[in-house]
């Protein structure tokens, strides 16, 4: 991968946020407390981001004010596969995924190929394939253009 594929802000406020939804989910903690927390080290660690929080910000408050939505919806196109089955990371980026699809803020492809892109870094060999295959039945059950 290029090095210029992290130089985009929506593309590492992602990758934040789903670091925070992540922490929040292994922890038990709710997101919006560790959005200070990990303001900090993630600002250390992705200097393009500063001046961009409000991004990763607006994107964890989102999956947590609609969090029991975003589940249902996710669960109602993963029949097979109940939520607390799904690995930690395979989860939280279909629950940013579905927001940002909701959201309707970005095209569907862009958030699907985004989500695809956060599945191939820190997913298992499946998921790719997994999160491309249920978003995109999110799409198709909300008819939600995917173009």
């Amino acid at each position: 991968m290029s090095k210029k594929k992290y130089k985009d802000p929506e593309r590492l406020a992602r990758r934040a946020a789903l670091w925070i939804l992540y922490a929040a989910d292994t922890t038990g903690r709710q997101p919006r407390d560790l959005i200070d927390d990990a303001r900090y080290s993630i600002l250390e660690l992705e200097q393009a981001l500063v001046g961009q929080w409000s991004a990763v910000e607006e994107r964890v408050h989102g999956v947590n004010d609609r969090f029991d939505l975003l589940n249902e919806q996710i669960q109602e196109v993963s029949p097979r596969w109940k939520l607390e089955r799904m690995a930690l990371i395979d989860r939280n980026i279909l629950r940013l995924g579905a927001w940002e699809l909701f959201e309707g803020k970005s095209s569907a492809l862009i958030v699907i190929n985004a989500c695809i892109e956060l599945a191939k870094e820190y997913g298992e060999k499946g998921t790719p394939a997994f999160v491309n295959g249920l978003l995109d039945q999110l799409c198709k059950n909300h008819k939600i253009a995917i173009a």
